[in-house]
Formats: C-alpha cells, structure tokens, sequence
C-alpha cells in the first residue's frame, strides 16, 4: 500500500510543478526510482537489470525531462558518473581490505547521469550526502541504532529525483 501511494505521490507531484512533457518524463525517471531506492533501502541490493531498464529509459526519455542536456553532457554525466563512485569504490577496497560501497552504487550514479546530464551530478551526491547524513544521525539519535551498511543507491535516487523537481 505504501508503495502505490508513493508512487502516485510522484506523478501527483510532477504534475503539479512541471510542464506536460516533462512531467510525463519526470513521472516516468520516479517511477523507474522507486523500486531502486526500495529494494536498496531494505536489502542494500540494486539488480542490474532495473539500472539497465533506468540507463536506457534515459537515453529514450531523459530528453524530454531535461531538453537542454545535449547528447555529449549525458554521455559525459554517464561515464563520469560511474568512474567518479567505482574509482573511490575500489581505492577503498584496496586500502581496507573489504568492501565499502555496493557495485550498484556507481552503476546507478552513472545511469543517473543519462538521465541528469554530468552537471547535475556533484549537486546530487552533495543532496544525496546530506541525506544520508541526516538519516544516520536521525537513527543514532532517535533510536540508539547504528547501521553498518547503508542505502546509498537510494539516497542516490531520492537527490535525483528531488534535483529534477527543483530544476
């Protein structure tokens, strides 16, 4: 149930604050989201045929909700988008001796660079950042609960989505 109403939560928004055929798009890149950020908030799992499903959705839909981004900027917010989370993905790997980041996570940073354009993206890792922050510290606080593993796919997505609705 929860899941229906946030799902027309999104439309129902994008609706609102957007144009036509951008919040068609916009509804669309929300929808796509929100299995992503679900299954990666309860499982810290973002299956590699969702993200794939989300990169080509942008490539055939992402004009329409961010006519300005030329083909260059997304392919450009693609790559640089993956390179910019696998390389800190793996420099931690190798300096600690285990993994800190999901593989996921940089492939659907650089899904949402099709989607954004490249320059959008150092705005939604610094939203995406600051939600994650306040989410651990909310748990710390509230409930003396102290996560080892965090979402960060889905604090990913939420920035993404929140970017596209504030232009």
């Amino acid at each position: 149930m929860a899941t229906e109403l946030i799902a027309a939560l999104i439309g129902a928004v994008a609706v609102l604050l957007l144009p036509p055929a951008q919040a068609i798009a916009a509804a669309v890149f929300g929808w796509l989201l929100l299995p992503l950020i679900m299954l990666d908030y309860q499982h810290l799992w973002l299956p590699n045929r969702l993200v794939l499903l989300l990169a080509v959705m942008g490539v055939l839909v992402g004009p329409m909700l961010t006519p300005d981004i030329a083909w260059t900027g997304r392919a450009t917010g693609m790559v640089a988008g993956f390179l910019s989370l696998e390389i800190i993905r793996q420099a931690y790997k190798l300096f600690r001796k285990h993994d800190g980041m999901g593989a996921g996570d940089p492939k659907l940073f650089g899904a949402l660079g099709i989607w954004l354009g490249w320059q959008a993206l150092p705005m939604t890792l610094l939203i995406a950042s600051a939600i994650g922050l306040t989410v651990v510290s909310t748990l710390h606080v509230i409930a003396k609960h102290q996560r080892n593993a965090l979402p960060f796919g889905s604090f990913l997505g939420v920035a993404a989505f929140a970017i596209v609705l504030i232009g």
